[in-house]
C-alpha cells in the first residue's frame, strides 16, 4: 500500500509562508497532479512528502506511518526536477544510474540479480537501447526516463515527481505521461506529481490538487476541468514568497 496523509501542512521562510494549512489523502493506486502558479509552494509540498525538509507544523503520513519510516522501508521513489542540469560532465553509465535505485531495496539483490532489474527497469520505461550511453549525452526526455526507471529500480510503492516533463518538448513529455500512467495502471504504484502542462496533466491523471499557499481544489480531473482551470488563482501567486 502507499496512502498519502497530509493533515494541515504549513510551510515557510523568512520572506513569508509558503504553505498555509494544507489538508488532503491520495489514496492507493491513484494518479494525483499539483497544479498552481509559479511560487506557490508545489514543489515545496513534494519535498515535504518525500522527507527532504519538515514542515513547520503538520504532519504527513505514509500508510499511517512518519514519512522517515516509509523511506527506511523503500516505499517511496524520488523523481527530482532538473536533473538534466546536473548531469553534462557526469562519466556515469545509463546502466550505473539506475543501479543507484537499488540502494533503497528492502531485500537483497546479488550481482546478477541487479543486472536484471536495471535491465528490466530500462525495458519498462523504453530505455534498454540506452544502457551503455553516458547519462550526460541523452536529450532531457531520454535523462527523465532514466530517473524514472533510477525510482522504479527500489520497487517503490509511492513515486513522487516533481516538474518530470520541464524543458523538454511536447513529443517527449507526452511519451512521460503515457509511461507514468501505464505504470500506474499496470503496476499500481501510487503517483504525486508537480507539474506546469495542464493539459497532459489532467488527461492522465485521474484526480488534481491546486495548490496556491493554500489547497484552492482537490477532486477528480474532470471536475477540476469543467468548474475550476479557468480560475486565476490557478495562474496567479496570491503569498509573498517568489522562490
Amino acid at each position: 500500500m502507499a496512502v498519502i496523509t497530509l493533515n494541515n501542512i504549513t510551510f515557510g521562510y523568512n520572506s513569508g509562508t509558503v504553505l498555509n494549512n494544507i489538508s488532503f489523502t491520495v489514496q492507493q493506486g491513484e494518479f494525483v497532479v499539483m497544479v498552481g502558479p509559479n511560487g506557490a509552494g508545489k514543489s515545496t509540498l513534494l519535498k515535504i512528502v518525500a522527507g527532504l525538509i519538515e514542515p513547520a507544523s503538520g504532519s504527513v503520513l505514509i500508510d499511517d506511518q512518519s514519512v522517515a519510516k516509509a523511506a527506511r522501508q523503500g516505499i517511496i521513489g524520488y523523481v527530482p526536477q532538473h536533473y538534466a542540469q546536473n548531469t553534462v560532465a557526469f562519466p556515469a553509465t545509463v546502466a550505473e544510474i539506475v543501479a543507484l535505485g537499488l540502494v533503497n531495496r528492502q531485500d537483497k539483490v546479488t550481482s546478477k540479480g541487479a543486472k536484471h532489474i536495471v535491465n528490466h527497469m530500462l525495458e519498462m520505461v523504453g530505455a534498454e537501447q540506452l544502457k551503455d550511453r553516458r547519462i550526460g549525452e541523452l536529450s532531457g526526455g531520454q535523462q527523465q526516463r532514466i530517473m524514472v526507471a533510477r525510482a522504479l529500480a527500489g520497487n517503490p510503492q509511492l513515486l513522487l515527481l516533481d516538474e518530470p516533463t520541464s524543458g523538454i518538448d511536447y513529443t517527449a513529455s507526452a511519451r512521460i505521461y503515457k509511461l507514468l500512467s501505464q505504470l500506474n495502471s499496470t503496476l499500481k504504484i501510487t503517483i504525486l506529481m508537480v507539474s506546469h502542462d495542464l493539459e497532459n496533466a489532467i488527461s492522465f491523471a485521474a484526480k488534481v490538487a491546486c495548490i496556491n499557499r493554500n489547497l484552492c481544489f482537490y477532486g477528480d480531473n474532470e471536475e477540476f476541468r469543467s468548474s475550476h482551470a479557468s480560475m486565476k488563482h490557478l495562474w496567479y501567486y496570491s503569498g509573498g514568497y517568489t522562490g
